[in-house]
């Protein structure tokens, strides 16, 4: 019994986590900043990383317009137009004014994070949820307001967020200046129907257990 309803109680929890992020979103996510570009945070694998790994365009899709274009941080500063995130000697993302760059996933996204380098005010980014539900972060709020929101060229970190009950579909990366500029994009999807079925019957099958021990007899 005990088991019953501390499942009933999950899901409850998980329903009214829900109803939250889809009234307001935003207020569902919790970021991370990490000092440097790796290792990917726990459980999260590379989607796109703009050189041998690429988003698959069956779970995942990356595309950008006329004003986005990959480039490789080898070249270093290109003056007034694109800067590798620091240590970056890999392809990159830039997106330039006025351009925009999307990131879908088939299945929607629980945690995602990515490598932004030389941050700026007139960055944004807008997630828009499975439940329909869009926010956008401007600025500092993308990676929660630390320092490096003046075009820092030196300054680079791994943002991660993570999406509570209601998972994001699709991230819109735009800019109004030059430029947005980020690498790495990873993240961990929603699992499929059939991997919440076993976890579900994982939870029974413990509640047996732990039900089974309770009646055995205790030796002489």
């Amino acid at each position: 019994m005990r088991t019953r309803n501390t499942l009933r109680a999950l899901f409850a929890t998980a329903a009214a986590s829900a109803a939250l992020a889809m009234a307001a979103p935003a207020s569902a996510l919790t970021m991370t900043v990490y000092n440097t570009d790796g290792p990917l945070p726990p459980g999260q694998t590379m989607i796109e990383d703009f050189d041998s790994v690429h988003a698959d365009g069956v779970d995942f899709t990356f595309t950008g317009d006329a004003n986005t274009f990959v480039r490789s941080g080898a070249l270093g500063l290109d003056p007034n137009v694109s800067a590798p995130p620091p240590g970056d000697t890999t392809n990159y993302y830039t997106v330039l004014t006025n351009g925009s760059a999307t990131l879908t996933s088939t299945k929607g996204l629980q945690h995602f994070s990515f490598y932004l380098g030389s941050p700026d005010t007139f960055n944004f980014m807008t997630f828009t949820t499975v439940s329909g539900a869009s926010f956008t972060l401007a600025g500092a709020e993308i990676w929660g307001a630390v320092t490096g929101d003046n075009g820092n060229q030196s300054w680079g970190r791994r943002v991660s967020y993570n999406f509570g009950a209601d998972a994001v579909k699709s991230i819109q990366f735009t800019s109004t200046g030059n430029s947005f500029e980020f690498d790495s994009l990873a993240g961990t999807a929603v699992p499929e129907p059939t991997t919440w079925a076993l976890m579900i019957m994982g939870f029974g099958s413990a509640g047996a257990m732990i039900r089974r021990r309770r009646t055995v007899p205790a030796l002489a």
